[in-house]
């Protein structure tokens, strides 16, 4: 989810960036901007005359700044394409059982969506299961309605919803992170 949020992030600032040099270059050379740049060489301007003069030192530095940015680009792009880990099945340790339980993921996760879905002012929620199966992680996000009392619905989340997956799987410390939007917009995040 936050690496979707910062791919679009990301990705409107460059095409914006591209989009403003794109039409910059069709003005200059068009006579938009002025007669005096349309008929003048890309290369005869202060800049290449800087870059001409200290291409001793200029061009490692810009390749090195090309292989960072090209290591950077790889990393965010295994971020995007590498799902997180899923847990199918969370193991269940009771303490007068030799054999430990198993719950799946998606009976869980259908369990607290259903729950947190029947409150007062939730529009919709939807819960993932990350992690393995004896160290689960839960995410939830939940979307509110407009007018909703977003204080009162994360108070019920916490006590009731939260409580119960908690208490259902017998981890009191289960780590769930719970992100409530209003809307389109981003209101609160709990751990």
């Amino acid at each position: 989810m936050h690496a979707d949020r910062t791919t679009r992030a990301v990705l409107t600032l460059l095409s914006i960036a591209l989009l403003a040099t794109g039409t910059a270059g069709i003005l200059a050379g068009t006579d938009v901007i002025g007669h005096h740049l349309a008929t003048r060489h890309l290369t005869d301007n202060p800049i290449a005359r800087y870059l001409g003069d200290n291409s001793v030192w200029f061009w490692p530095v810009a390749a090195l700044a090309g292989v960072v940015a090209a290591l950077l680009a790889l990393r965010w792009l295994a971020a995007v394409l590498t799902p997180r880990p899923r847990a199918s099945d969370i193991t269940i340790v009771t303490d007068g059982s030799a054999e430990p339980a198993a719950l799946d993921a998606d009976a869980l996760t259908d369990a607290v969506t259903a729950e947190i879905n029947s409150y007062r002012g939730v529009d919709t929620s939807h819960a993932k299961v990350h992690g393995s199966a004896t160290d689960p992680q839960l995410a939830i996000t939940v979307r509110t309605d407009d007018d909703a009392d977003i204080a009162a619905v994360r108070r019920l989340i916490e006590n009731d919803a939260l409580a119960h997956v908690r208490q259902a799987l017998d981890r009191p410390d289960l780590p769930i992170t719970l992100d409530i939007t209003v809307g389109n917009r981003r209101s609160s995040r709990a751990r």
